[in-house]
């Protein structure tokens, strides 16, 4: 590419002229744009994306790649959602085992059984959060948030369910999701008293043994995904909408299902958090956050969250930049993780992408706070803070991010789940 074609691209990713040329690669296909590139334009963006000096720190000097709902979804499915489902799959997998060695246990190693069953419990519950933090593809499909995660706990459906001594995923079937998954397992690992070879302790290895089996299916489900070309351009535009949709809708959870709404309704004083039994609400939140933003905006390490946060003005671009290991280099069409972030400079919309990466970089500091002292219940102000930047966020994915992407912000079979 030679130093005048550079500027006049530079050009269109500044908003000048040049973006309004871009712009006319872009059609409405459903909700979302969709660029038709010529093939000279996508044997420039191949070589971008194979040249490794283009970083997208310096966007303002060297063009971002023209990503298309195609690149998007592809880096979703291949390098955000198949991952967190093995590692999901992996994590669940060894909680069967150490809940059953619980329930074997002689009663001097009955401690230090329920120690390893409740730390294979947060590994797995952190991992689910990690996953379901964005409810997409199989996990709507499959309904799987009710199945895993199904909120408030109830106590009393959990004792009923251990009278009835279901011994296999037959007898589980039987049992209502409100006694089963990750929050009824917390229940009984730290409130159900679980002698070895009680009926408690054998439904609480059913229950794990439960997860286990729906988390090999959400593998290979989104294995499946993963390997999808998505190179069908109506397949790949809806995918993305719901994408979006859903990352909204993660964000929106966060902020007042799991922050606010258990302030606001808290009666005794002491807000019934999600993982509260565990004291892993904080861990849960963190966990949920990180996914969240990796699917939003560029990387940054958390010692930088505060910098970014606060420097500059919010006309400086400088300001909102964010970097993985000191480099920011822009995501490789078709082999990375596209951001939405990288995904609108991509296409010139850098005020919403610089808007974006601040509003991020505002909850990395507000989400960090909450992890601050891990021994004590998270702080009632420290909660409300990060809800509201978290809702600062969704005003702006619905008011500026939506419209920006022509993605329409709707309601999906999983809300209210």
């Amino acid at each position: 590419m030679s130093s005048r074609q550079a500027a006049a691209s530079n050009e269109g990713n500044q908003g000048g002229p040049g973006n309004r040329r871009a712009d006319r690669h872009f059609r409405v296909r459903g909700s979302v744009n969709f660029a038709r590139i010529s093939r000279p334009a996508a044997i420039a963006v191949a070589w971008l994306a194979v040249s490794g000096a283009h970083a997208q720190s310096h966007w303002s000097k060297v063009p971002v790649p023209v990503y298309t709902p195609t690149h998007f979804v592809q880096g979703v499915y291949r390098y955000w959602a198949a991952p967190r489902a093995a590692d999901f799959a992996t994590r669940s997998a060894a909680l069967t085992p150490a809940v059953q060695a619980l329930c074997d246990a002689p009663a001097r190693d009955a401690a230090a059984g329920l120690a390893t069953a409740r730390s294979a419990w947060r590994a797995s519950a952190v991992s689910w959060d990690r996953l379901s933090a964005v409810a997409i593809g199989p996990l709507i499909e499959r309904r799987s948030q009710r199945q895993i995660d199904f909120t408030p706990t109830r106590p009393v459906l959990i004792a009923k369910a251990i009278d009835e001594a279901p011994t296999d995923a037959v007898s589980m079937e039987r049992i209502g999701t409100p006694a089963k998954g990750l929050p009824a397992l917390e229940w009984l690992l730290w409130k159900q008293p679980l002698p070895s070879g009680s009926t408690a302790c054998g439904y609480a290895v059913q229950v794990a043994a439960d997860i286990e089996r729906e988390a090999a299916a959400l593998a290979v489900a989104f294995g499946q995904a993963a390997d999808r070309a998505w190179d069908d351009e109506p397949a790949a535009v809806a995918a993305m909408s719901e994408i979006v949709n859903q990352w909204v809708g993660g964000v929106e959870r966060l902020g007042w299902d799991q922050l606010d709404k258990p302030v606001r309704s808290a009666e005794s004083g002491k807000p019934a958090y999600p993982r509260g039994e565990s004291g892993g609400s904080a861990a849960s939140w963190a966990a949920q956050w990180q996914s969240l933003r990796s699917l939003g905006v560029v990387g940054a390490s958390p010692s930088n969250a505060r910098r970014q946060a606060t420097r500059g003005d919010p006309g400086n671009p400088a300001a909102a930049r964010h970097f993985v290991d000191g480099t920011d280099v822009a995501p490789a069409p078709g082999a990375a993780l596209v951001p939405l972030e990288s995904y609108l400079r991509g296409r010139g919309s850098n005020t919403v992408a610089d808007a974006l990466a601040r509003a991020s970089a505002r909850v990395d500091v507000a989400v960090s706070a909450l992890s601050a002292d891990a021994s004590r219940p998270p702080v009632v102000s420290r909660v409300l803070a990060a809800s509201a930047r978290l809702n600062t966020l969704k005003q702006l994915a619905e008011n500026d991010l939506a419209p920006a992407l022509e993605v329409s912000i709707g309601f999906s079979d999983a809300d209210g789940d």
